[in-house]
């Protein structure tokens, strides 16, 4: 099976990898800067460069897209009439009616199907690149045909569930307007409020300097590039006015009645407890495992061995609790109740207080 992966960063050299480490009739091909395409051969992370772009991907089976919005809509023009239908080319970015559209409009000469992993990285570049990333992630595809299916039960489907990813299909246009609001809004949110903090953190206002726990956690994603978002936004920019819109109107509402806001309150914690319990997408939700361990050195590694030794796949690891010299609780994820269940046994007689979390 030969794969191009087009952008070696993050999210390119991170699939390349899982591809690499979980496929084994499989040759990708990278395609980047020099650079790029030089260090992602040392490391490994590709099996060969690709020299000559788009013409050989002529007879490639999968094409992944995993660049800026704007390159992929360049990447889908020059691949146009260069593959076949026999070839898969997809991609990674955040939106997708736009790109749905344009393939429709320019009747691209390969099967498109547009991708969304929801899953990232802290950091950019090859350099960040995890085998992990995917893995337990929800992978949205969209635009998928009745036509098409056999073809991706055999490129595309496989590749997927290899990097144990959990695939979800939508409707292009649905993707953005549920993006819009769950993810593409909290990014503005963020933005704005550490920018109006940052004004107030004059010298004898140590605004930053206090600022902790929820300050951190509503802004982590603030430190995100323009160089991404800005592409992003223009792609949804409809979907997201009216979600501003309608996120103003709810504070507006909130301000005018600032001393009663039991019912928002209380209609919020409802809400927010429908969530499902899972750390990468809410879809076929694991089963979590507490585990309360003592501050030792090698603890992960007794329990991961333990487990491994009875060919108990940990399929997601986190570390929820910690007070130094005493210890701390781990949430493990299963990928069913019977496996959790066996593992509370295993753990158990190793003398880890273990339980099944309800």
């Amino acid at each position: 099976m030969k794969v191009v992966i087009s952008g070696l960063g993050v999210m390119g050299a991170s699939m390349s990898i899982a591809m690499k480490q979980n496929i084994s009739d499989i040759t990708i091909y990278g395609y980047d800067t020099p650079q790029v395409m030089n260090e992602a051969c040392s490391k490994l992370i590709i099996d060969k460069k690709l020299l000559n772009w788009p013409e050989d991907c002529k007879d490639a089976d999968l094409i992944v897209l995993a660049t800026p919005l704007r390159i992929i809509k360049e990447h889908l023009n020059q691949l146009a009439d260069i593959v076949g239908s026999e070839t898969v080319v997809t991609d990674v970015g955040s939106t997708k009616a736009e790109l749905y559209r344009f393939v429709q409009e320019n009747k691209f000469s390969g099967v498109y199907i547009g991708g969304h992993p929801m899953t990232g990285a802290e950091k950019s570049g090859i350099s960040a690149a995890n085998p992990l990333l995917y893995e337990n992630a929800i992978y949205i595809l969209t635009g998928v045909k009745p036509e098409d299916e056999l073809l991706l039960k055999k490129k595309l489907f496989p590749v997927l569930e290899a990097i144990k990813a959990r695939t979800l299909v939508l409707d292009p246009e649905i993707h953005d307007k549920i993006l819009a609001v769950i993810s593409h809004l909290p990014q503005l949110i963020a933005i704005a409020l550490v920018n109006l903090v940052g004004v107030r953190n004059v010298a004898d206002l140590p605004y930053f300097e206090l600022a902790s726990g929820g300050f951190r956690d509503l802004t982590r994603i603030a430190s995100s590039s323009i160089d991404i978002w800005q592409d992003i936004i223009n792609s949804n920019k409809n979907n997201i006015y009216q979600a501003l819109d309608e996120l103003i109107s709810l504070l507006q509402k909130q301000k005018n009645n600032l001393e009663n806001l039991k019912e928002e309150f209380n209609t919020a914690k409802q809400r927010r407890s429908q969530l499902p319990k899972m750390n990468k997408g809410f879809l076929s939700p694991l089963t979590d495992v507490l585990v309360y361990v003592n501050d030792q050195v090698g603890v992960i590694a007794r329990i991961s061995n333990a487990l491994s030794d009875k060919d108990i796949d940990i399929r997601d690891i986190e570390l929820l609790k910690i007070r130094e010299k005493e210890g701390g609780v781990f949430r493990l994820s299963f990928a069913d109740m019977q496996k959790a269940k066996e593992a509370v046994s295993i753990l158990n007689s190793i003398n880890y207080k273990a339980f099944i979390r309800e």
